[in-house]
């Protein structure tokens, strides 16, 4: 009971405020140019991670977002990623508890992503493991489009939690998928990626 009501305390700190998961998600379009670059320079990858926001250096509030794309470079990166979904995660289920699909760890509809912050804080009896922790399980607004033939998948989080991952502090982030289903939390000997790693740093004001 103690750890139901510690997760229960955690997944409402990393909700965020309702969104229209429609306006959010994007257009085949735009797809279709960021995975055309994207292939300029990853192509020795099936799959190409991209970090869309926050950009490297930002400064941003103690509550952001994070935006991530995954992009099949060729036919392996197409079946790396035929599992992904397209799907709004609502921290709040339907009948008014936490949904059990909104959680820290491994996505369960982007499969084989995998988000990692260095300020993420570690809290015993919960997910919560410090920087190791998979936070991919936590963006709400997910879907995946097609261009050219080639899947894209986008992910998205509001964090509107002030402070969670630190205040007046820099942060670095690591985003980067894996074939099958990613861990909750990065083991100590690291994973082998499908993709290139993203890793790049921003500044959290307060």
């Amino acid at each position: 009971m103690r750890y139901l009501k510690s997760l229960s305390a955690i997944v409402a700190a990393l909700a965020a405020a309702a969104v229209l998961a429609g306006a959010a998600l994007a257009t085949s379009g735009s797809a279709g140019a960021s995975a055309a670059a994207s292939r300029q320079y990853a192509t020795h990858h099936p799959v190409t991670a991209l970090v869309e926001t926050p950009a490297p250096g930002e400064k941003v509030k103690s509550g952001f977002s994070f935006n991530v794309e995954l992009d099949a470079n060729n036919a392996r990166g197409n079946r790396l990623l035929s599992g992904y979904k397209t799907m709004f995660v609502d921290p709040t289920g339907p009948d008014g508890n936490p949904n059990p699909a909104f959680h820290p760890g491994a996505s369960t509809v982007a499969p084989g992503l995998v988000v990692t912050l260095s300020t993420t804080p570690r809290i015993p009896g919960t997910p919560l493991v410090g920087p190791r922790t998979n936070l991919a399980g936590v963006f709400q607004i997910n879907s995946v489009t097609r261009a050219d033939g080639f899947i894209n998948t986008w992910n998205d989080w509001q964090v509107t939690s002030p402070g969670f991952f630190g205040t007046h502090t820099s942060a670095t982030l690591k985003v980067y998928a894996v074939r099958g289903k990613a861990p909750d939390a990065v083991p100590r000997g690291g994973l082998t990626p499908i993709s290139n790693v993203v890793k790049q740093t921003f500044h959290i004001g307060s």
